[in-house]
């Protein structure tokens, strides 16, 4: 994303990108929502990890799949909500750069010269 915001502004002859709140905007919304995003799926591995190893004394497991589904739910939903962020920032990302392309001036390239084969 950062190779973006770079190279944008340049390809259409412009200093900078249209804004940069929204290229902050962006950061943190990204940010939040992957550590959200990884922090739940974390905790939920584990979770339903130790659900499966658990055993009875007869040798069976101790919780059904519905009952480990059932404990797991909560942090997909919150994994839900941290891809919701991490997709608002992308969307703020395609605004700032269609508003940066939309400001771009018409610009001659100059084409070097290729040399003739001998």
């Amino acid at each position: 994303m950062g190779s973006i915001y770079y190279l944008v502004p340049r390809l259409y002859g412009q200093a900078q990108m249209y804004s940069k709140k929204a290229i902050e905007l962006h950061f943190w919304l990204a940010t939040i929502g992957v550590v959200l995003y990884i922090t739940a799926m974390w905790i939920s591995g584990v979770t339903e990890g130790l659900m499966w190893r658990a055993m009875n004394d007869d040798g069976t497991l101790t919780y059904t799949f519905v009952e480990a589904v059932k404990a797991t739910h909560p942090f997909y939903i919150i994994r839900m909500f941290g891809g919701m962020l991490y997709l608002s920032g992308m969307l703020i990302m395609l605004w700032n750069v269609l508003k940066t392309a939309a400001m771009g001036q018409h610009v001659r390239a100059k084409i070097p010269a290729t040399l003739a084969h001998a």
